[in-house]
């Protein structure tokens, strides 16, 4: 069994680089057997139809700030974004495939130059629904546009003029309208510093008061295990994203997903399942957190339960061993064939925290696997 420091750790592979470049669609699960008051407001849970976790993720992110800012409960609309998103791929590109994968900053870049609406004034029809059926026919609409034959087939067809008419036909939109109506991202509200000095999304997302990223210190090998330095880090960054979450603040989490990992019968991903069951289906995803359970907490006995707790407790259950994290999921609610009742996910902390096999691609055997951490990073608000 290898030991790991930060001065050996061997690179990891593309795919775990780019663990949230495409995101998987599933289903998750959730206890959802007894209520609780959650540390973390969030708004409505939808459910994802395309591959772009990423923005849904965002979303959740701007609507929880706003909601805990200003007591409204806001519906962006994804499939604004979803349409910036391709729209910057296919003016004057050559590409015959759109992607529907990117990451937290792919996001932030969108929305600092396109601003955000509500999703009733992008696609009326679409402002009451969990999922955007819109996406998933545009994916197709613009994938046949751009394919050999069709009306962006051509690099010099793929004006700004004629790749926003595709789009607007492709999605049922009309973006000229909904630009119209767009909020800059300097003046929605979104926090307030400790003066009482109101924050916008725009400085949350590239100013003073900017959330950052913070990497998950990985290793990668089937036999391999952190060392001291690695394991110090490791308790540091949870014990910053744990303070967070005890301050009600939605931190954001990339993680890597296999179904196989997942145990319907307590709505938790779990490293033992996939050792049992061996490599399924996987894929990179984010998620925003909501919660944590930990144990061995000073002067309790047992892993402390999710809910808001008393303050005096949040602070000693910063000390204690992780148990899971809890997060919103996009992927929808009521769909007990996966065991999904309330949209939100859980994760033991083996699973997050140790070496699994992941497939080289999506068509690979079993035998062409890599195995290296499953947790890639969080996004945490300044000052943790």
């Amino acid at each position: 069994m290898k030991v790991i420091s930060h001065r050996s750790l061997l690179p990891m592979l593309a795919a775990a680089v780019l663990a949230v470049s495409s995101c998987s669609d599933g289903s998750r699960i959730d206890s959802g057997s007894s209520p609780f008051v959650t540390d973390v407001q969030h708004s409505a849970v939808k459910r994802q139809s395309i591959g772009n976790c990423w923005l849904y993720a965002k979303a959740s992110w701007v609507e929880s700030l706003h909601l805990a800012a200003t007591s409204e409960e806001a519906n962006m609309s994804e499939s604004y974004w979803t349409w910036w998103h391709f729209y910057d791929q296919m003016v004057g590109s050559g590409i015959r495939e759109i992607s529907t994968g990117g990451n937290y900053y792919t996001s932030a870049g969108i929305i600092l130059e396109h601003g955000l609406v509500l999703e009733g004034e992008f696609l009326p029809g679409e402002a009451d629904q969990q999922m955007s059926a819109a996406q998933a026919r545009a994916e197709s609409f613009v994938n046949e546009a751009l394919a050999s034959g069709g009306t962006l087939s051509r690099r010099q067809s793929r004006t700004p003029e004629n790749v926003r008419k595709v789009l607007d036909e492709a999605f049922g939109s009309n973006m000229a309208a909904a630009e119209a109506v767009s909020r800059p991202a300097a003046e929605f509200i979104v926090g307030k510093t400790e003066q009482g000095t109101e924050v916008s999304l725009a400085q949350a997302l590239s100013g003073n008061n900017q959330w950052n990223e913070v990497s998950f210190p990985r290793i990668s090998g089937k036999d391999s295990v952190p060392g001291p330095a690695i394991e110090r880090s490791r308790r540091a960054l949870l014990r910053r994203v744990m303070k967070a979450l005890n301050d009600r603040k939605p931190v954001i989490m990339s993680v890597m997903i296999d179904f196989n990992a997942l145990d319907t019968e307590d709505a938790t991903f779990k490293k033992s399942k996939v050792d049992e069951a061996g490599v399924g289906h996987q894929g990179g995803h984010m998620v925003v957190l909501e919660d944590y359970v930990v144990t061995n907490v000073a002067g309790f006995d047992g892993p402390l339960p999710e809910g808001d707790l008393p303050e005096e407790v949040k602070t000693a259950a910063l000390d204690g061993e992780l148990v899971l994290l809890k997060a919103k999921n996009s992927w929808g609610t009521d769909r007990p064939g996966r065991g999904l009742t309330d949209g939100y996910t859980r994760f033991d902390n083996d699973y997050l925290t140790k070496q699994l096999a992941w497939k080289w691609s999506e068509d690979s055997d079993a035998s062409q696997v890599s195995y290296y951490t499953t947790l890639n990073d969080f996004v945490l608000p300044p000052g943790y």
